[in-house]
């Protein structure tokens, strides 16, 4: 079918917290950890129900739980490498954050990392410098969003995924949770038969509670559950992400 894929925002951000937490997994519950080294949104796979699958995991590099980081030749796609790791060939996980944080960018704005000698990062920094970031929103979140601080929130975490300096990006795990406080809560049944949120779970990983407090407690009371949007036509096929969201542009 050539029918356009909408994706509204609550899809994206599940699909984004699926991506986060299969990173996640890699790099704190592995033994010995894992770093993908080629994190894009073309490697993370929908099938019929927009569930995300990380995948192609050929260049991916294990990590003794002894070392910090490992030195290896430069690998992965232009658009999304970690500056740092092309600078120094020091493969950390943090250089997987700093991927995620282009697909994060790419997920917003319906734009490609590179795309005709346009590099996405560099335009949204140019765009935050002058507080216009927002102009780079891609339509379909505009529509399905009813709370654009939500979507404000979300740059400030790809941001700091891809900030320079690997010291200064938030882990997995942080980032985890993070998309957790914008995904609606599921409702439990208390003792006394009344409807409450769920508790959070803490984030895996453990540590540096720095990046959640700070996106925890920018959190809204009101969070917009919009329908999915899902394919009939050809729900048996899995789809790319990059895809997807390239569409909507």
């Amino acid at each position: 079918s050539t029918k356009k894929k909408k994706l509204d925002w609550t899809t994206r951000i599940r699909v984004a917290m699926g991506a986060a937490q299969g990173l996640a997994y890699l790099h704190h519950d592995c033994s010995p950890r894992i770093i993908h080294r080629d994190v894009k949104s073309s490697n993370i796979l929908l099938d019929k129900d927009y569930e995300p699958h990380l995948t192609d995991f050929g260049i991916a590099k294990s990590l003794c739980s002894s070392k910090t980081h490992t030195s290896t030749y430069l690998m992965g796609t232009i658009g999304y490498i970690d500056p740092e790791y092309a600078r120094t060939s020091r493969l950390t996980e943090k250089s997987d954050v700093y991927s995620f944080g282009i697909v994060l960018l790419e997920l917003l704005t319906g734009k490609k990392a590179v795309d005709n000698e346009c590099n996405l990062h560099h335009l949204i920094l140019t765009k935050a410098s002058n507080n216009s970031v927002m102009e780079t929103v891609d339509a379909e979140i505009t529509e399905t969003c009813g709370d654009l601080g939500e979507v404000k929130k979300v740059f400030q975490l790809a941001l700091l995924c891809t900030k320079r300096q690997p010291s200064d990006r938030p882990n997995m795990a942080e980032v985890v949770r993070v998309l957790g406080t914008l995904l609606p809560q599921p409702i439990t049944a208390s003792c006394d038969g009344k409807s409450r949120p769920a508790e959070a779970s803490p984030p895996r990983g453990g540590g540096g509670g720095g990046y959640v407090n700070e996106y925890a407690k920018l959190r809204t009371p009101h969070l917009v559950n919009c329908s999915s949007s899902r394919s009939t036509s050809d729900a048996q096929l899995f789809l790319k992400f990059g895809e997807v969201i390239s569409q909507n542009t």
